[in-house]
């Protein structure tokens, strides 16, 4: 399974998880969209986790 995700602080109000998952459920794709609240030092960790194909995508949300 895929996974992706949106980054930020604050996080909390992304309705990007409910929408890519309702296109991810719509056209039976083997993935999960969710979110992350990370802080500024965490960037670093979260970029190798995309490098490591642990991750298949990231977004990042206002204001981060």
């Amino acid at each position: 399974m895929k996974k992706f995700l949106v980054i930020g602080n604050p996080i909390q109000h992304s309705l990007s998880p409910k929408l890519h998952n309702f296109w991810i459920k719509k056209n039976n794709i083997n993935a999960v969209y969710d979110k992350k609240k990370l802080d500024e030092n965490e960037l670093k960790k979260i970029i190798s986790e995309v490098k490591e194909e642990k991750i298949n995508g990231i977004n990042v949300t206002v204001p981060f």
